[in-house]
C-alpha cells in the first residue's frame, strides 16, 4: 500500500548551469583579433557560383525568356508561311471579277430560219421548192371570215380563228401531191389550252390526215376517213413540245407508206398506212369540248415560216 512519501510530486533538481542565462549576467566583452602575418593575397577574378536559392532566382526568367522569343519566332514564320501562300493582290488600277454562275438552259434542236428576200413572201429555199413567210397576202392561201371561223393574214403570220363548239376548220394550199416533206411554225395566240391545231395532209375529197398538238404539250395524229376519225397515235405527251402560248416547229414527211413526224427539229414517231398516197396540204384549227375547256374563249392560231418540198 502507498505511503504519504510516494504521493508527493517529484521535483527535479536545479541546474547550477541555468545562472548563466540570467538576465543578471554581464557578457564578457570580445577581444580585438590581430591580423594574421604573412603575404597578402590579390583577390580572385573567379566569380563564386551563386547559391542555390540564387540559381532559383535568375533561372526562372531565363526559361520564360526563352519561350517569349520562340513565340515570337513561331509567329514570325507562321506569318510568313501566310503571305507566301496567299494569292498577291491585283495591281494598282485592276480589279477582279468573279465570274457569275448561270444555269444551264435546256435546249432544243431547231432547223435555222431561212434567208428571206425582201419583195416575196415565197422564196424558195434550199432543199424545198417552196417557202412562205406570210409577208405577201396573195400568197395563195387566201382569207375567210364566218360567224364561226376567220383566217386571215397579219403582220408576217396566218391566222387561224375557230369560234364554234367541237368543230375543225381548214386552209388548204391547193396543191396535189403524193411524196413531200413540210415544215411550218404554229403558235397558239389566246384560248383554252384544249384546242387542237397543226398540219393536214394528202387532203382527197374530204379524206386526209392531220398531226396535231395543243397547248398542253400533247401531239396526235389522226385519219379522217369518210366523216370518222382514227387515232393512229392518241394524244401523248413530250417533253419537246413548248407548252402555253408559244411556238412549236411542226414537221412531216411521206414517202410512200410511211409517215415521219417532227416536232422543233426531232423526230418523235414514225408509223405506216396504206390509206391515202396523195392529195392537198394546209392547215387546221380545232375548237374541242375536253376537261377545263372554257366555251366563252375561241382558238386562235398564228402560223409562219412555211417550207414544202416534194420528194
Amino acid at each position: 500500500m502507498p505511503t504519504d512519501e510516494d504521493t508527493t510530486p517529484q521535483v527535479e533538481p536545479i541546474s547550477p548551469y541555468d545562472d548563466l542565462f540570467s538576465d543578471d549576467v554581464i557578457p564578457e566583452s570580445s577581444k580585438p583579433v590581430k591580423p594574421a602575418r604573412g603575404p597578402v593575397l590579390e583577390p580572385d577574378y573567379f566569380t563564386p557560383e551563386p547559391a542555390k536559392d540564387e540559381q532559383k532566382k535568375f533561372t526562372l526568367p531565363a526559361i520564360r525568356e526563352i519561350a517569349f522569343l520562340a513565340g515570337v519566332i513561331g509567329v514570325g514564320l507562321i506569318l510568313i508561311l501566310v503571305l507566301f501562300f496567299l494569292p498577291s493582290a491585283p495591281a494598282p488600277g485592276l480589279e477582279t471579277e468573279s465570274l457569275p454562275y448561270v444555269t444551264p438552259a435546256v435546249t432544243r434542236e431547231e432547223p435555222a430560219t431561212p434567208e428571206q428576200t425582201s419583195g416575196s413572201g415565197s422564196q424558195p429555199v434550199k432543199g424545198y421548192t417552196l417557202f412562205d413567210n406570210f409577208s405577201d397576202k396573195e400568197s395563195g392561201w387566201g382569207t375567210y371570215e364566218g360567224k364561226t371561223f376567220l383566217r386571215y393574214y397579219s403582220q408576217g403570220e396566218y391566222h387561224m380563228i375557230q369560234k364554234g363548239n367541237d368543230l375543225s376548220d381548214r386552209a388548204l394550199l391547193g396543191k396535189d401531191t403524193a411524196d413531200f416533206i413540210l415544215e411550218a411554225d404554229a403558235r397558239l395566240d389566246s384560248g383554252p389550252l384544249t384546242g387542237q391545231y397543226g398540219i393536214i395532209f394528202r387532203f382527197d375529197e374530204g379524206k386526209y390526215y392531220s398531226f396535231g398538238i395543243n397547248g398542253r404539250g400533247w401531239f396526235t395524229i389522226r385519219k379522217h376517213m369518210g366523216g370518222k376519225v382514227y387515232e393512229l397515235i392518241p394524244l401523248t405527251e413530250t417533253y419537246i413540245l413548248n407548252k402555253g402560248y408559244t411556238s412549236n416547229r411542226l414537221g412531216v414527211k411521206a414517202e410512200g407508206n410511211t409517215i415521219s413526224l417532227f416536232i422543233n427539229g426531232k423526230m418523235v414517231r414514225a408509223i405506216g398506212d396504206t390509206s391515202l398516197t396523195h392529195g392537198d396540204i394546209g392547215f387546221f384549227v380545232s375548237r374541242l369540248g375536253e376537261q377545263g375547256f372554257v366555251k366563252e374563249q375561241p382558238v386562235h392560231v398564228a402560223f409562219d415560216n412555211f417550207k414544202f418540198g416534194e420528194l
